[in-house]
């Protein structure tokens, strides 16, 4: 058997053991970013995932779905999308983009905006998200100022990846 015969095979047995688990989770979220395609990366490391939630209290959940551009952790061009859960109902998302080596400047939601949930799992202490959200994101230059709404992004990014449970 030849090396592309066997990578061919190895490729069909991966696909048909991912599809008899019944699904492929892609761990990125994907989309655009002020109209230019993109993707980012899941990263898991040895304390969790960037894909999370928390148990804030009983019956309300705190889920985080943060990619980065490459598979490994670092704040410029980090995408941020947290939103909570509330007795199964979920509620309005938060979302930030990082497009600097620092927490500051960036663009984000000034207030909560909509969030279209295709599939939300937990067990235990995984789970699964599938979703989209977008919207416009205005530049924030620091803690002291306002959101600058004549300086924005306009994000639109689908994203289905494994969540971890995180403790605090």
């Amino acid at each position: 058997m030849t090396k592309q015969q066997r990578l061919g095979m190895s490729s069909l047995l991966l696909g048909g053991l991912m599809w008899g688990a019944g699904h492929v989770v892609a761990d990125e979220i994907s989309g655009t970013l002020d109209g230019e395609p993109r993707e980012w990366h899941i990263v898991t490391h040895s304390e969790g995932s960037t894909a999370n939630f928390s148990e804030l209290m009983p019956g309300m959940v705190n889920v985080t779905v943060q990619g980065h551009r490459e598979p490994r952790f670092e704040t410029q061009g980090t995408l941020s999308i947290s939103f909570i859960v509330m007795n199964g109902d979920t509620g309005d998302a938060s979302v930030s983009y990082f497009p600097e080596s620092g927490m500051l400047p960036h663009y984000g939601t000034e207030q909560d905006v909509p969030i279209e949930i295709a599939l939300l799992e937990i067990d235990g202490d995984t789970g699964r998200v599938k979703g989209r959200v977008a919207t416009s994101l205005a530049y924030v230059a620091s803690m002291t100022e306002e959101h600058d709404h004549s300086n924005t992004m306009d994000i639109d990014v689908s994203f289905d990846a494994t969540l971890v449970r995180e403790e605090y």
